[in-house]
């Protein structure tokens, strides 16, 4: 006896159950994607390449422009904000429209969200690239910002003001840190072949993910 077919269907296609077969998704994004991938412009310190918003001040400038948006009359203009994210030390926010946009690089300037805050809207292209690396520092290390300090005193154009450590092993013979660091000093370190003056030794830095050389 033949055994039957799971679902018969016409000659177009379509089941006999007049169900027809649900479209594949054709990639559009979703709102939320669209919204979150609208205008976007970084709120900075006005002098970002020494001072850039930390996480706690990113949360007041989130609350700065949200009470500046509960002071608008409810006829007239509203700002249409679809997001706002911290990276790259920055305040990101996703603008729907150009008017909202244009609107919060005219109020962030006068914006107080701090005591003795001077922010500015940029574009992310102004934003400071940073990369991971990891860094091999031999012998005794107790203090960090002296280390840097001296990294930068002995090897020129090394700037360590913008570095950030996010993780510390120490070992019996050095220590072990993972690092986020600016693309200058990126470049600096390549023309060091990555063996920055540290002292009385050289330390041995890599990108991470690479295995560094000349570790003892």
């Amino acid at each position: 006896m033949p055994v039957p077919s799971k679902q018969q269907r016409s000659a177009r296609g379509t089941p006999e159950d007049g169900r027809a077969k649900r479209p594949k998704q054709t990639g559009q994004p979703s709102y939320a994607r669209s919204s979150r991938e609208g205008h976007r412009v970084a709120v900075v310190c006005e002098d970002y390449l020494k001072s850039q918003v930390s996480r706690e001040h990113f949360v007041d400038i989130q609350q700065a422009i949200g009470w500046l948006v509960d002071e608008l009359l409810e006829e007239g203009f509203t700002p249409r904000l679809a997001d706002s994210y911290w990276s790259k030390r920055a305040a990101i926010m996703v603008c729907q429209n150009e008017m909202t946009k244009d609107w919060l690089a005219a109020k962030v300037p006068i914006l107080v969200a701090w005591e003795g805050s001077r922010l500015k809207v940029v574009g992310l292209d102004a934003l400071r690239t940073f990369q991971r690396v990891v860094a091999w520092f031999p012998g005794p290390t107790e203090v960090m910002e002296q280390c840097f300090l001296l990294l930068r005193r002995l090897n020129k154009g090394l700037d360590t003001g913008q570095w950030r450590v996010y993780e510390r092993r120490e070992e019996p013979n050095g220590v072990h840190l993972v690092l986020s660091i600016d693309a200058a000093s990126v470049t600096v370190l390549e023309g060091l072949l990555w063996r920055p003056f540290s002292g009385v030794r050289q330390a041995i830095f890599s990108l991470q993910g690479a295995k560094p050389e000349g570790r003892k």
